[in-house]
């Protein structure tokens, strides 16, 4: 599998992509929306089923520790909140849930009021889902936009086209359409 080749086995994975990556995801968004980091999902696939809770938990711990808040998550909270995050957001990728936690630290989500509040960080990661959804429009048109451009670059003028098949000059593609269908019309049409 690609995952495996590219990030080891399951403790390779989890050293490679570790809570000190967040930063990383931090100055590089693009990458960590457009490049090609596995989704929950797919580690769920590669490395079986609990580990997407298992990648989660070390993130969810360093944002608690980071948070210094009087209260803490008990364990059964961490866990349910990282069984939480990996069947609700199965769609997300490694990458761009680092850049929410990295996010998140950096108060873009608001911040925890006397201890922490997993429903919080659930709430927060729903407003860090639309972020992305934007993100990937722009991004899509973006591309569309590219691809129309360099479609455009090898297009024809319509009175270029009439030139190349001796057709009268149209400046008008509907003129040309509308020519092209009254000679076709002509040719299959039986002479008197």
């Amino acid at each position: 599998m690609l995952v495996r080749q590219r990030y080891g086995e399951r403790d390779e994975f989890l050293q490679k992509m570790n809570p000190s990556v967040q930063v990383y995801a931090g100055r590089h968004p693009e990458r960590a929306f457009f490049g090609d980091a596995p989704t929950l999902a797919i580690m769920r696939q590669t490395y079986g089923d609990g580990f997407p809770a298992t990648w989660l938990l070390p993130q969810i711990l360093d944002l608690v520790v980071y948070s210094n808040s009087r209260g803490t998550l008990n364990e059964q909270q961490q866990e349910f909140l990282a069984e939480t995050i990996a069947n609700e957001y199965y769609f997300l990728k490694a990458s761009e849930l680092q850049l929410f936690f990295y996010r998140f630290k950096s108060g873009r989500y608001g911040h925890f009021y006397g201890s922490v509040d997993p429903m919080r960080i659930t709430m927060a990661l729903e407003e860090f889902v639309k972020e992305r959804n934007r993100e990937i429009a722009k991004h899509e048109s973006e591309e569309r936009d590219r691809a129309w451009e360099e479609h455009m670059k090898e297009a024809i003028s319509p009175a270029d086209y009439c030139r190349q098949r001796g057709y009268p000059e149209m400046n008008d593609i509907l003129d040309v359409i509308q020519y092209e269908m009254q000679h076709e019309a002509k040719v299959k049409s039986p002479s008197d």
